[in-house]
C-alpha cells in the first residue's frame, strides 16, 4: 500500500462529473469544483471515506486503487459502492456513533458532503477521532457559514422575511442543520484532540448563485419534468444516453467559467483539515 494515495490533479472535473451526473446537472456543478478543491490535497493511506455514498465522486478523485475504505449509514447506496471498484477493502454499513474500525487504523478520514446532514457533528466527530491514527488528516467538506446569505433566491428576494423563507426552505430541502464558522470547526475538533491546520473557501458567490437558479430550473428535490425522464425506472426506454449527451452538450460551455473561478474570502463551501495531535 502507498503512504499516500494517488489523486487525479489534472482531470477536468467538470467534464467528467457532468457525464456522470447529467441527470443532476446543479450536483455536478457543485461537484466538480468540490473534486477539483480536494484534489489540491495529499491524503495519507490507508484512507476511510466515511458517508461514501454510490462512489461516483471518490472515484472522480482517486480512481480504483488500493487503500481506500468505504461506510455509509444509507443501506441502498451500498451496493452501487460495492460495486464501483473504489473500495478495495470494503464497504460497511456503518453509523457514525460505532465505527467498525479499530483505534487509530487510518491515515486519512475524509467526508464529503455529510457532516451538515447530522444535527450535532459531536455525535460522531469522536469515531472519526479515534480511527484516524496520530498524526493522521482529518478531511471534511461542508457548506460554508456564508452559504445561506449567497443563494440567489436569497439574494433576489423582495423582503428580508421572504429570504429567510428561501433559505428556510433549502435548508428543509437539503437537510441541512449548521453551517459553523472556522472558530466554530477549531473548538469543535478540539473536543477531539484534532488540531484545525487550515479553512478554505471554495464554490464562488457566482458559481453558488447558478447552482441555486439550476436547482429550480431542473426541479432538483422536487418533482419535475426533467427528474421524470431522467428517473433509473426509465432506463429500460433507451432514450437516456441521448439525453445525457444533450444535457452535457447544453451546458459544459455554460458552466465553464463557475467552474474555473477563484474563490478568496467568500465562498459557499468549506474545506476544514485537521490533524490529529500525538
Amino acid at each position: 500500500m502507498p503512504d499516500t494515495l494517488y489523486v487525479h490533479r489534472d482531470r477536468d472535473f467538470l467534464s467528467h462529473l457532468l457525464r456522470r451526473y447529467w441527470f443532476a446537472p446543479p450536483v455536478a456543478l457543485w461537484r466538480a469544483i468540490e473534486a477539483r478543491a480536494l484534489s489540491a490535497l495529499d491524503f495519507p493511506a490507508p484512507m476511510l471515506d466515511f458517508g461514501c455514498g454510490d462512489g461516483l465522486f471518490t472515484e472522480a478523485i482517486f480512481g480504483k486503487q488500493d487503500g481506500i475504505y468505504g461506510c455509509d449509514i444509507a443501506k441502498g447506496e451500498l451496493p452501487a459502492a460495492r460495486d464501483s471498484g473504489v473500495y478495495c477493502h470494503g464497504v460497511q454499513f456503518a453509523d457514525g456513533h460505532h465505527l467498525p474500525y479499530r483505534d487509530g487504523a487510518f491515515g486519512t478520514v475524509y467526508s464529503n458532503s455529510v457532516i451538515e446532514h447530522i444535527p450535532d457533528p459531536q455525535q460522531v466527530l469522536p469515531e472519526l477521532a479515534r480511527v484516524l491514527r496520530p498524526g493522521g488528516l482529518l478531511v471534511l467538506t461542508v457548506p460554508s457559514d456564508r452559504f445561506r446569505e449567497l443563494l440567489d433566491g436569497v439574494r433576489t428576494a423582495p423582503t428580508k422575511e421572504a429570504a429567510a423563507r428561501y433559505a428556510r426552505d433549502v435548508d428543509q430541502r437539503f437537510a441541512h442543520y449548521h453551517y459553523h464558522t472556522a472558530d466554530e470547526w477549531r473548538v469543535l475538533l478540539a473536543t477531539v484532540n484534532v488540531k484545525l491546520i487550515e479553512v478554505r473557501y471554495y464554490v464562488s458567490p457566482e458559481a453558488e448563485q447558478q447552482w441555486d437558479r439550476m436547482n429550480r430550473a431542473y426541479g432538483i428535490g422536487r418533482r419535475s419534468l426533467f427528474n421524470l425522464l431522467a428517473s433509473p425506472r426509465l432506463r429500460p426506454l433507451g432514450y437516456q444516453p441521448l439525453m445525457a449527451r444533450l444535457v452535457y452538450n447544453q451546458l459544459i460551455a455554460k458552466l465553464r467559467p463557475y467552474y474555473d473561478a477563484r474563490v478568496a474570502d467568500c465562498g459557499g463551501g468549506l474545506l476544514v483539515l485537521g490533524r490529529k495531535s500525538n
